[in-house]
């Protein structure tokens, strides 16, 4: 058995076919997986089947496949495409939540999947809140055949009992703010115990501050907030002043301790050198001393007498001159040259620890100053510096508690002044015929209006007869065109409208980010319907010029809005190249041409 199945692209897409080939069948099946009780229509040709899968895509690229038995029950949700949907463990997904159930439904997971965040709207006068749901928006984006000319709202649908919630929640897809903050009416009895329950409590609040303001009536005051206030801001100068002037001697202080390590580091370097030069002195003098001996030494070779020499043994004669004392003249001479050297050296060294005695006195002068300097800024700080600031600071301690006191007495006569004020409220709101109105803030006129604009624009389009002024009748909760109401118009042209309705809102919501499901379905919108025993009124044929803009508008489309017509006639070729086309030939369906939706 071949699968019934169906493709729809991202733009403008045409149904288009014969009657019973099962076109309408479509909506049924979109209704039944977006949550309907049952499959509201079967026919033999369908039996063979027992699942409805649906795939659907988002602005993302996401995929999301929802399966459903055509016998009913809850769904299975797989986070793939349909040719992918055994790879991974579905999600169970309930058709609708009951009561307090948190379950997974098709609300949730659609309005996830299209980027809706779930909203509460308004169920009735009284305030009370319920979830905003797919089926509750179902009018505004899938339209069957039958409500298209129907002279029902395109916002309410058929009768139901959620009226208030449909209003709600079109007023949500118009503004994108729900009523999560609405409070609900309670009932009189309610209301009149939590009323006097308030007035008790406000009463208890009340007394012993009355009791205090009344103590205090006919004693004067003797300062105002604004008087301590200026004297706290004069302190507060005064603070900023003494503080600007301790960080002054505090910088100052810095740099005089900086001087006076330095000054003392460099007395320890001149001390170590002095005692340096002292040791080279010293030894300079033992050198001279040596050098003294040497010379001294060569003068006693002169006196020898003569004697044999120790080396040759020879009479040493005037002829025989010892080689020693050929030296001696030598020797005296060299050491008198290295002891006018280490003289010179010595003179120098004395020349250069008197330079540096003269800078050791120096730095000490230096340290001695940075001594005294430091002593005097420590005592500025100590004696003068830090006990104004310490007066100061008691001072803006004691203005401070003072004010305090004094807005502690203003703060009590503005609470008495408050909660009489509130008590007086609750007691006339206890009083017979002022309990709450239940007024509701009404519907965005600049939403409407703007929704309404876009309205104008699609009958332009479509070459609407007459200036095409669009108005919302919020009585109604439907447009008025010209002046004049869609119900009142015949079948042709109020299919028309409807499809003006949600094409507009299709793009009012694109063009604006507001919340919307994606998709528009509409059954028939140039194809009155026949039965005029089921709706009453006669048949008004639709302008050939508008079918014809119609027809030509669908290839504006742009891709990101799905728009999905189903009809009975065919669109001109033009229309279809332009738009994803399909045709059902029904029972004289040719070779290669479909017959229906079931094959």
């Amino acid at each position: 058995m071949a699968d019934a199945a169906v493709r729809f692209e991202d733009r403008a897409n045409v149904l288009a076919g014969e009657s019973d080939t099962g076109k309408s069948y479509l909506v049924h099946c979109l209704d039944y997986i977006f949550g309907a009780d049952a499959m509201k229509k079967r026919f033999k040709e369908v039996d063979p089947y027992s699942q409805l899968f649906v795939e659907f895509e988002n602005h993302e690229g996401k995929l999301i496949t929802l399966e459903r038995s055509l016998s009913g029950g809850d769904l299975l949700a797989y986070r793939s495409s349909l040719s992918r949907i055994g790879t991974e463990a579905p999600l169970k997904v309930a058709a609708k939540r009951s009561g307090k159930s948190k379950a997974l439904d098709v609300t949730q997971i659609l309005f996830e999947f299209s980027g809706v965040k779930e909203a509460k709207v308004r169920k009735n006068d009284r305030g009370d809140v319920v979830r905003l749901t797919v089926r509750t928006l179902l009018p505004l984006f899938l339209v069957d055949e039958i409500s298209v000319i129907a002279e029902q709202s395109p916002v309410l649908g058929r009768a139901s009992y959620d009226k208030t919630a449909r209003k709600r929640g079109f007023a949500y897809v118009l503004s994108g703010k729900d009523d999560g903050g609405v409070v609900s009416t309670e009932v009189k009895d309610v209301v009149d115990a939590r009323l006097a329950a308030q007035i008790s409590v406000v009463t208890d609040l009340l007394e012993p501050l009355e009791r205090r303001v009344q103590d205090r009536l006919g004693v004067p005051l003797e300062e105002s907030v604004e008087a301590i206030d200026e004297e706290i801001s004069t302190v507060y100068l005064a603070m900023s002043s003494h503080s600007d002037e301790r960080k002054a001697l505090e910088g100052g202080r810095a740099k005089v301790v900086d001087d006076g390590r330095r000054a003392d580091s460099q007395l320890v370097a001149i001390d170590e050198l002095l005692n340096q030069y002292r040791l080279l002195d010293e030894r300079y003098g033992t050198d001279l001393s040596r050098l003294d001996f040497i010379a001294e030494g060569s003068h006693f070779f002169e006196g020898l007498q003569e004697v044999n020499c120790p080396v040759c043994d020879q009479v040493i004669t005037p002829g025989h001159v010892h080689t020693g004392l050929a030296e001696a003249s030598s020797v005296y001479e060299a050491a008198s040259a290295e002891a006018a050297k280490i003289l010179a050296h010595k003179a120098d060294l004395a020349e250069t620890t008197a330079t540096l005695m003269v800078l050791r006195s120096v730095r000490l002068s230096e340290l001695a100053t940075s001594k005294a300097t430091l002593h005097q800024i420590d005592a500025t700080i100590d004696e003068t510096v830090a006990p104004a600031m310490q007066d100061a600071g008691a001072k803006l301690e004691l203005l401070v508690g003072r004010r305090l006191g004094l807005e502690k007495i203003r703060l009590e006569e503005l609470q008495v002044s408050d909660l009489r004020a509130r008590r007086d409220e609750l007691e006339r709101l206890r009083k017979p015929g002022n309990a709450s109105s239940g007024d509701w803030e009404r519907i965005s006129s600049s939403a409407t209006r703007s929704f309404c604009l876009e309205v104008e624009a699609v009958l332009k389009e479509w070459r609407w007869e007459g200036v095409g002024r669009v108005e919302f009748d919020e009585t109604e909760y439907d447009i008025l065109v010209d002046g004049q109401r869609r119900q009142s118009h015949g079948k042709g042209v109020r299919a028309v409208l409807y499809a003006a309705f949600v094409v507009g809102l299709l793009r009012y919501c694109h063009a604006n980010g507001r919340p919307f499901l994606g998709p528009v379905i509409v059954d028939s919108p140039l194809t009155s319907y026949k039965k005029s025993k089921v709706l009453g009124d006669l048949d008004e044929p639709i302008n050939v010029d508008i079918e014809a803009a119609f027809w030509a508008s669908l290839k504006n489309i742009k891709a990101g809005t799905q728009l999905i017509i189903i009809e009975n006639k065919e669109p001109p070729q033009s229309v279809a190249d332009a738009v994803h086309y399909e045709w059902f030939a029904g029972k004289s369906a040719k070779a290669g041409e479909r017959a229906g939706f079931i094959p």
